[in-house]
């Protein structure tokens, strides 16, 4: 019998539960604050982590898994789907990409597919959730990565954060542009379009921010057959904001049939801060 498996970086954040049903296997991300070193794994303490990016002035630099370190998750298994963040912001697809055509020159007849998720955090969760149960309804390889390929072009993230300091540090918006923020109290309602970091609006305060975020995906989701959508959602340090919005969106959002929220693991860490909210759909 031909063994299929999951792969993602470890930006796809999840429960226990998620993991264990899942059954993903994770590639690390490696991040440096200050003069201390970090592994995205199972073993990494996200308090110490959040605590040393706070007092740290200097921000904190991430490397993504080495061609390597896919290729060793690849040659394990006759079929693999491997999940990144999106190549906008990150080498790790760019990575796995090497570790493909490397795994593929020696066994020529391995399937893998790398899926650039054009996202981040709870988008990669989201990408891998739909794999997992396309690989439960018996469909074929190619099958599978047409639809998720497909699915990931008309995924929808957005986010809210309250901290932009590692955002602004690593030049993916301008220090004019957060500073203005921070000052005004303004909470930008950002998004993805194909996989690069964009805008939406501006909103004075977190709870205006966090009301007009569950206002956006019911005004994209209005077309939407009652309940036939699934959100995850990805919070960090912030589980009471992440329940109410749950709540909320699930009240006025009648498109959503489900809503699935996850903590943020290392590298989300890094870049959310305390308080951030991420939602993919």
């Amino acid at each position: 019998m031909i063994q299929t498996k999951i792969i993602a970086d470890s930006c796809c954040d999840l429960t226990p539960a998620l993991a264990n049903l899942l059954d993903v296997d994770f590639v690390s991300f490696k991040m440096t604050v200050g003069e201390r070193h970090f592994t995205d794994d199972k073993n990494i303490d996200l308090k110490d982590l959040l605590h040393t990016i706070k007092a740290c002035k200097t921000a904190a630099s991430t490397a993504c898994p080495s061609p390597d370190e896919y290729r060793e998750a690849m040659e394990k298994y006759d079929a693999s789907f491997v999940v990144t963040i999106s190549s906008k912001l990150s080498g790790s697809y760019n990575a796995a990409m090497v570790a493909r055509d490397m795994v593929l020159e020696e066994y020529p007849d391995k399937k893998i597919a790398v899926i650039d998720s054009k996202s981040a955090t709870s988008g990669e969760t989201l990408i891998a959730m739909r794999l997992h149960e396309a690989l439960l309804s018996g469909k074929s390889f190619e099958k599978i990565e047409a639809e998720t390929r497909e699915f990931v072009d008309k995924m929808t993230t957005l986010f809210v954060l309250e901290d932009l300091s590692t955002l602004i540090k690593n030049g993916r918006i301008s220090k004019a542009a957060g500073l203005l923020g921070t000052m005004l109290n303004l909470r930008p309602i950002m998004g993805t379009i194909d996989g690069e970091i964009i805008a939406h609006e501006k909103v004075r305060g977190t709870q205006n921010a966090m009301r007009r975020l569950v206002e956006t995906v019911a005004e994209k989701l209005v077309a939407a057959s009652k309940g036939s959508i699934v959100l995850v959602m990805s919070y960090c340090n912030c589980i009471e904001r992440a329940t109410e919005l749950r709540r909320e969106l699930l009240e006025k959002c009648t498109a959503l049939g489900e809503v699935i929220i996850v903590p943020a693991a290392g590298l989300s860490t890094v870049y959310e801060n305390d308080g951030g909210i991420v939602l993919a759909f």
